[in-house]
């Protein structure tokens, strides 16, 4: 029995759609309107760089942290998001097919270290015999606690991670004098009250140099559609340079996306990362990823080195990014 074209079209049209990803997607990038890390994305988005690099992002979603938005990105269209670095790392060790395809920011100058004003904590060696609000544990907030107290010349246990279930739980407990330090993303901190409530113990270009977030990949999309991959790398790229070249109007793009902070408190957080060189073009920086290994096994999270090579793919991003 013949078939009519129409009918023909509609088969061909069902089988490559079950081969390939959707024309157009959603992107999806942790706690994207709450941390600045996803900014590069939302520039990229704005200014249609995506479009330029024949990719169709319909919109970004903001994942919720932690190894969640990584089971979500691996299950997304694209098979890609922009997410934290330590569960990307423990699921490729626990045998999940994933890669890190790039680095997207390169230090944790998107949280701020701080106590209360009339706090007597001057440096962080001060925190010897303290409590330090955290989160939940193994968390990005408390593998920030321990480099930094590392850093100031403590051990393991000298001062005391208290987890409080949430990041507001954690800032409500520093004002009631329940922890006497903690460290929360920048955004929550100027959303309440910033430097007019509480005192920044770590400016953001002296905290740890580890990724806050970084670019992860399935295996199937390094697979079967590499391209696409190819194409959000670029046009990050491109939503991170126009942020250091064009730091105004970046500033004034970035001041919708992260509403309700006033947009006076949007240009002095992006001129700290600016300054603190936090967002990346991408490049994979080894070192990094040590520190964040490193960071994990100080936590809990990991208990012997990584093969980090092997997790590594830096062949999507642009050429001269992947010496």
């Amino acid at each position: 029995m013949l078939m009519n074209p129409r009918s023909i079209i509609l088969i061909v049209a069902i089988g490559l759609g079950s081969t390939c990803p959707v024309n157009a997607a959603d992107l999806l990038v942790t706690q994207y309107k709450n941390d600045p890390s996803g900014a590069p994305y939302g520039i990229a988005l704005e200014k249609g760089f995506f479009h330029n690099h024949s990719l169709d992002i319909t919109g970004i979603i903001s994942g919720a942290g932690g190894g969640s938005s990584v089971r979500n990105a691996m299950a997304s269209d694209l098979g890609y998001g922009d997410v934290t670095a330590a569960p990307v790392i423990a699921a490729a060790e626990q045998g999940q097919d994933v890669k890190i395809v790039g680095i997207t920011s390169r230090s944790l100058a998107d949280l701020v270290l701080i106590v209360m004003p009339d706090s007597p904590i001057r440096t962080p060696a001060d925190l010897k015999g303290k409590k330090f609000g955290i989160s939940n544990p193994k968390s990005l907030g408390e593998m920030m606690g321990v480099l930094v107290m590392e850093k100031a010349g403590l051990k393991q246990g000298d001062v005391q991670m208290t987890a409080l279930g949430s990041l507001s739980g954690a800032l409500t407990a520093l004002e009631n004098g329940v922890v006497d330090a903690t460290s929360i993303p920048v955004i929550l901190f100027r959303t309440r009250g910033g430097e007019s409530k509480y005192r920044v113990l770590v400016s953001p270009k002296d905290l740890p140099l580890i990724p806050s977030q970084l670019g992860m990949a399935t295996g199937q999309a390094i697979k079967e559609w590499p391209e696409k991959l190819r194409a959000i790398q670029a046009a990050r790229r491109e939503g991170t340079k126009f942020i250091y070249e064009h730091t105004d109007e970046a500033i004034q793009i970035l001041s919708k996306l992260y509403a309700p902070l006033p947009p006076k408190d949007v240009g002095i957080m992006v001129k700290e990362l600016v300054e603190a060189k936090f967002w990346t073009e991408g490049r994979i920086e080894m070192p990094l990823l040590e520190q964040t290994v490193h960071a994990m096994k100080g936590v809990g999270m990991l208990q012997n080195d990584v093969d980090l090579k092997k997790i590594v793919d830096a062949s999507f991003l642009p050429p001269d990014l992947q010496r």
